[in-house]
């Protein structure tokens, strides 16, 4: 009786695990060994006694309970047949003490241990739309005898979306069989202990109370399940804005491939973060740890390696790369780890799209003449360059004589030398002044010498690694416009003047550049006399 006592309330340790709705499924083993007579009566009666009192402490009417057996209907003698004997006696619902008792008390063990293909079969069980916590509780006394690989079912079934906690109790088994039942139950993150007799079912029932009184909360798992292609050639349109998982744990260089079409001017940010676990995948198993790792890459549409960011077992940690592109592109970005494996319930990634166009539009002024955006008279806040975004060219169209100025004032932060040029068709330059790190600058109006299409260039002297922003103004002399106010430093003024054949040069009270130019034409001079 003490033995009942204790295995009672051993089960009923589980049923007080969690606070939120809870579906919990008794498979019990009915097989040929659990005749043996363990403390004065067969184990059948011992596990049948101990469930039944288990079940008359469950107070919380939300919680449902099924009960499948297995081996109870076809002798050993037919092995087939009792390899796929199990079934559903009591299907899920609200606790029925009556109809569980009765249908216990007709169960007489017989055939062999068929554990693999009960659990495979218990997906069935739970309802598709009830929103419950799912849990097996597997009792047996013995190890599967029918072939089936347990660890290997339930990794499958957590493939295919069904995540369901599997606790297995071993009763009066050997240190195989244990083996066994340990594995099947840290393949679900579940617990394994022992009922061998009545002083180690005292320890297990110290374990079990002390698991009873904590109270688990549910396991939050963010984004929506996505699976992506094996290649460019499969790769996945992926919705922007959207939080997403992958629907499979990812094994160590192994990608899931995405892509998102992107217009000129438009900026891709792709993030990837970890929360608490990482996952070990070994001979069929997934077991979570305490390391989470996490990759991210982006591609070109040429399928170039664009940048990559891993996170190496870190918890909650994010890393983002960002993209503007200069023209009209497929983006590839991928998923998956090349440090470990990847555990998807703990990662998520993220695709967003925004617009970094040029004049406060979704297009992108071009690196050439060919590729030019029309500018008009006007004050324009919003500009990028840097990353792929070599330079800016905007077109205009001007009549002989008149004169035009240019004001230029880059973003807070951005430390780099910026060129401004104004030429034409022939690239006879009108204008050509420089702009020191962090200050703004307004021209003084340059005159046109000649009606015709001119090009007005920004670009920063050396590559600008990450996009950054500008406010360009572009006004003709005697037009009213805004005032242009440098955020740091002081305005420069760039003199007035006609096409001349070498560049102006900055004014000597502007901080000191490299002269890359005015170096070659040195050193040809002193080779060549010229």
């Amino acid at each position: 009786m003490k033995k009942i006592i204790f295995l009672s309330l051993f089960l009923f340790s589980f049923l007080q695990i969690g606070n939120a709705v809870t579906d919990i499924e008794f498979i019990l083993d009915v097989s040929g060994s659990m005749k043996q007579i363990s403390g004065g009566e067969a184990q059948i009666d011992t596990a049948r006694k101990a469930l039944l009192s288990s079940l008359t402490s469950i107070t919380d009417p939300t919680t449902h309970v099924a009960l499948r057996v297995y081996a109870h209907r076809v002798e050993q003698t037919n092995k087939a047949g009792s390899c796929q004997d199990t079934e559903l006696l009591i299907p899920f619902g609200p606790v029925d003490r009556v109809n569980l008792e009765a249908k216990l008390n007709t169960l007489v063990p017989k055939g062999y241990t068929p554990i693999a293909y009960s659990l495979e079969q218990s997906k069935n069980d739970f309802s598709l739309t009830r929103e419950a916590n799912k849990t097996i509780i597997l009792l047996s006394d013995g190890e599967e005898t029918c072939g089936g690989d347990a660890v290997g079912v339930l990794k499958k079934l957590k493939e295919q979306g069904f995540e369901v906690v599997v606790h297995t109790i071993g009763f009066n088994v050997d240190a195989q069989t244990r083996s066994q039942l340990e594995a099947i139950s840290s393949a679900t993150g579940g617990k394994y202990f022992d009922a061998r007799d009545a002083q180690s079912l005292t320890g297990a029932l110290k374990d079990a109370t002390a698991q009873a009184v904590v109270i688990q909360k549910d396991k939050q798992i963010y984004g929506a399940p996505l699976r992506g292609g094996n290649s460019y050639e499969t790769a996945v349109a992926i919705t922007p804005n959207q939080e997403f998982r992958l629907d499979h744990h990812q094994r160590q260089n192994e990608f899931d491939y995405f892509y998102v079409d992107l217009k000129a001017g438009q900026e891709i940010t792709a993030s990837v973060s970890t929360l608490e676990r990482g996952v070990n995948l070994q001979n069929g198993q997934a077991r979570a740890n305490s390391q989470p790792y996490a990759g991210i890459q982006m591609h070109g549409d040429q399928r170039n390696l664009i940048r990559k960011e891993e996170i190496i077992g870190d918890t909650h940690k994010t890393k983002t790369i960002v993209y503007a592109t200069p023209r009209d592109s497929r983006m590839y970005v991928l998923i998956g780890s090349t440090y470990d494996n990847m555990n998807a319930d703990e990662t998520n990634f993220k695709v967003s799209v925004g617009s970094k166009g040029d004049l406060g539009k979704e297009g992108e002024a071009g690196d050439t003449i060919q590729t030019a955006m029309p500018i008009t008279l006007g004050r324009y806040p919003t500009n990028y360059l840097g990353g792929p975004d070599l330079r800016d060219t905007y077109s205009f169209q001007a009549k002989k004589g008149e004169a035009y100025w240019v004001g230029f004032i880059p973003d807070q932060g951005i430390s780099e030398f910026f060129g401004i040029q104004i030429y034409n068709d022939y690239r006879q330059k009108v204008l050509e002044v420089s702009v020191p790190p962090g200050e703004g600058l307004k021209t003084q109006p340059v005159p046109m010498p000649e009606d015709g299409t001119y090009y007005l260039e920004i670009a920063p002297r050396y590559t600008m690694e990450k996009t950054g922003g500008y406010l360009l103004e572009f006004q003709k002399a005697g037009e009213p416009s805004g005032a242009v106010t440098p955020s740091v430093g002081a305005v420069r003024s760039a003199p007035t003047g006609l096409p001349v054949p070498t560049p102006a040069t900055t004014p000597s009270t502007q901080p000191s550049e490299p002269a890359p130019k005015e170096e070659s034409k040195s050193f040809w001079k002193r080779w060549f006399g010229k």
